[in-house]
């Protein structure tokens, strides 16, 4: 779909719009990463470095879940973005479709709330992401029912120079095999999502003047991911 968007196949004004398409293009392909770089996107690409994020076992992944609405001011349900699963932590991603001033404190308490009404007796740890929208980079605690909870920021701009970065360091490592090169089409799909939607993906005049220095722990990220 993305190319048929690229090149005019289909209405580009009706996806660049919208919430839920950017979401979906964006996410869906994330997935389809090996566990060990989809939780290493995510950890550089959030703002707090201190949230312990576990991706390593994910059992489940939804989009858009119909959530019971008791105790919320909804009627039919409580529906998040993205509802992520793992072996250690259920996760919350709240998304926006802009980067700045979208995101709503209100709709986290419900989601929250409506999570404890489905999941409250797995004894699960919950991470609430708020992505795009954001007011500031700062991570924020909210109280729902008798929890404290809390939020955790990522912009999708953020989120696109962490990929952007990835595929540099992938580029440039010495064990740039057929494998890589598979990887390295997915976060390329993934940067044209971006651009699709408005986002500006040209680099820096930097990364190309500068000698390259290619950051340890991608490398070594990156030669894991083919040594199992």
């Amino acid at each position: 779909m993305i190319y048929a968007i690229k090149h005019n196949k289909v209405n580009r004004a009706i996806f660049k719009a919208n919430e839920d398409a950017l979401t979906s293009s964006v996410f869906e392909r994330l997935m389809y990463l090996p566990k060990e770089l989809l939780h290493h996107v995510f950890t550089k690409a959030l703002f707090d470095k201190s949230l312990g994020l576990e991706l390593y076992q994910i059992e489940r992944i939804e989009f858009w879940p119909n959530w019971s609405p008791e105790n919320t001011t909804n009627k039919n349900h409580v529906q998040p973005d993205l509802f992520i699963r793992t072996a250690k932590q259920d996760i919350i991603i709240e998304a926006k479709r802009h980067d700045v001033n979208q995101q709503d404190k209100k709709q986290w308490v419900k989601e929250i709330q409506a999570y404890n009404n489905v999941f409250k007796d797995d004894n699960k740890s919950l991470v609430f992401i708020a992505l795009g929208g954001l007011y500031n980079q700062a991570t924020e605690k909210i109280i729902v029912g008798c929890g404290n909870h809390n939020v955790y920021m990522c912009s999708w701009k953020t989120l696109l120079n962490t990929i952007q970065d990835i595929i540099h360091d992938f580029e440039l490592a010495p064990n740039y095999t057929n494998n890589n090169i598979a990887i390295t089409k997915i976060l390329k799909d993934i940067v044209l999502c971006f651009e699709l939607f408005g986002f500006s993906t040209s680099l820096w005049l930097e990364r190309f003047v500068r000698a390259p220095k290619i950051q340890q722990q991608s490398i070594n990220i990156f030669s894991q991911l083919w040594i199992n």
